[in-house]
């Protein structure tokens, strides 16, 4: 004979999950800054120069909504587009540097 408890548990996970709901528009946005890149709608949370590249990318495509892609890039870096005016760069797998519409701050592909 099956327990109450445990015939509840057994049919506990026959439920179906719930389907799961498209992604939606990131609350946060990207804002250039001295420093790296701030995250504004966060509550003051930053992406700063140093970090490592993956981190950065992962942070990066959860607020644009897309992975960053590689773009060319001189002087030994890396770069990625992270939105149509703002290019990421990368030495090594550290985060160096960004240019965009706003500008640049630290190291550029130049």
């Amino acid at each position: 004979m099956i327990r109450p408890l445990a015939a509840l548990l057994i049919l506990s996970g026959c439920v179906a999950a719930p389907a799961s709901q498209p992604d939606a528009p990131s609350r946060f946005s990207l804002v250039p800054a001295p420093g790296g890149l701030d995250v504004a709608g966060s509550g003051g949370r930053e992406i700063g120069f140093g970090r490592d590249r993956d981190g950065v990318l992962q942070s990066v495509a959860r607020v644009e909504g897309r992975a960053p892609r590689p773009v060319a890039c001189g002087g030994g870096r890396d770069a990625f587009a992270a939105s149509d005016d703002l290019t990421l760069v990368f030495e090594g797998r550290r985060f160096v540097g960004w240019s965009g519409a706003a500008g640049a701050a630290g190291r550029t592909c130049a």
